[in-house]
Order: structure tokens, then C-alpha cells, then sequence
């Protein structure tokens, strides 16, 4: 599992999600709390850890809390330490599907991929609609880490279904493997995406750039001239022209 995804879907759940039956930072703790979130998100730990570690006072049982923490410590490549926060997080809001998923995620970058899918399957049967969504992405990213392809298929693809907004960040993904010469996940990546929503400058862009890595001549000139005809003032367009792949 990407370190940046799980850090986006931390920092994206964290700012907008409550603490049910649970004690929540007072005023000042709300601040260090976003404060740490910020600083973590730009790399800057030790004003991450600063913050975060008087939220942690203010509400030690705040899953939000102890999730940034967990993720502070990944980024600190403490993963025993982060283990430990993230059931923290689980033992105090146990069917709470943004603390699954993202201990899911935690589980699947150390690979271990039976705990993970346990979490991500827990995830998918809570009330919230978001978490089921998410459990679905976190699961496809998972299997596709495994190399399990049908499955990421299947579940990247139920994901996209249940929430469309996702196709952005699986667009970044297939950008990041085809930049790692990973071929057969970007290629499992654009086919969902254009199976799921319509192309985009961007997605494209993409195509020809697969194509003209694998010296698909045809391919890089068939989509060349979708994008002419859809998206003639892009800037995708315009590297294309420019023969800038």
C-alpha cells in the first residue's frame, strides 16, 4: 500500500469525522490536532509530533488522535510504535470503518495481506456508505500490491461504482506505476478508470504514454487524436504536439 495514499486518507478522514461516544479534543486540543495534521502532511515531524502529542493529552481515547499519531510514527519508520496507536485507535472505536481501513492499509504495506483484507471485510459491513467505499479502494490496492490482479480488478471497479470521485486518485496511481515501468498494474488501473468513467485530458495522456513506451504506434496515434478532438486547448494536447512523452 502506498505511503501516500494512506496518509491522504488519514489527513482527508481525520478533519471530518467525530468521535461517537468518546471524548473529543477541547478547543485548544482541536487546534494541535490540525496543526499536527498539517505539519504532517508537509514532513515537518517533529512540529507533527509537537502538536499531536498534546491532542494525544487533551483526548487519549480520540481515535482521530491516535490515528495521526500512528501515522507520525510510519513516517518516522516506527512501525511497531505505529502498530501500537493504531490499535489503540481500534480498541477504542472497534467498528469505526476509517479506523479499519486505515489499519488495513498499515497491514497491507507490511504485508501482511490476511490481517489486512480481515480489516478492509470488517470495514465494508459498517453503516457508513464512505467507509464501504473506502474499504472497497483500500482492498483493490491491496490485492493489486499482491499481484492479485482479478480480485484488484473486481474490487477497484465495485469502488469506483460506489463512488465516482475516486477515479482521481486511481488516475494518480496508474501515473505512478507506469513512471515505475510497472506495466501490467497501470494497465489494470487505466482499464478500470475508463471502464468507470469518461476519458480525460489526463487519462489520455496516460494511454499515450503507455503506448509509446511499449512502441505501440497505432495505439499512441489513435488516442493523439482523441485527445485532439475532446481536448484540443490541453495541455496534454500540447505535450503530444511536442512529441514530449
Amino acid at each position: 500500500m502506498h505511503k501516500g495514499l494512506s496518509c491522504l486518507m488519514v489527513l482527508a478522514t481525520l478533519m471530518l469525522t467525530g468521535c461517537n461516544g468518546q471524548k473529543q479534543p477541547g478547543t485548544s486540543g482541536q487546534v494541535r490536532l490540525q496543526l499536527g495534521l498539517i505539519y504532517l502532511s508537509q514532513g515537518e515531524l517533529s512540529a507533527a509530533r509537537r502538536n499531536l502529542q498534546r491532542a494525544l493529552q487533551d483526548a487519549p481515547k480520540d481515535y482521530r488522535v491516535l490515528l495521526a499519531m500512528a501515522r507520525l510514527c510510519q513516517q518516522e519508520n516506527d512501525s511497531a510504535m505505529a502498530q501500537r496507536y493504531f490499535q489503540m485507535a481500534l480498541k477504542n472505536a472497534p467498528k469505526n470503518g476509517y479506523v479499519l481501513n486505515n489499519y488495513g492499509a498499515f497491514l497491507c504495506g507490511l504485508g501482511q495481506y490476511d490481517a489486512a483484507h480481515q480489516q478492509f471485510t470488517l470495514a465494508a459491513v459498517q453503516d457508513s456508505a464512505v467507509a464501504r467505499a473506502d474499504s472497497q479502494e483500500r482492498a483493490g490496492y491491496c490485492w493489486l500490491q499482491q499481484k492479485e490482479y482479478a480480485s484488484a480488478r473486481q474490487m477497484l471497479l465495485q469502488a469506483l461504482q460506489n463512488d465516482r470521485h475516486k477515479a482521481d486518485a486511481l488516475l494518480t496511481e496508474a501515473k505512478k506505476h507506469l513512471e515505475k515501468h510497472e506495466l501490467e498494474q497501470a494497465r489494470l488501473l487505466l482499464e478500470v478508470y475508463h471502464h468507470s468513467v469518461p476519458a480525460t485530458a489526463e487519462s489520455l495522456w496516460l494511454e499515450i504514454r503507455f503506448a509509446a513506451l511499449e512502441q505501440r504506434t497505432v495505439d499512441k496515434a489513435r488516442y493523439g487524436q482523441q485527445l485532439a478532438q475532446n481536448f484540443p486547448q490541453s495541455i496534454q494536447y500540447q505535450h503530444f504536439l511536442a512529441n514530449e512523452y
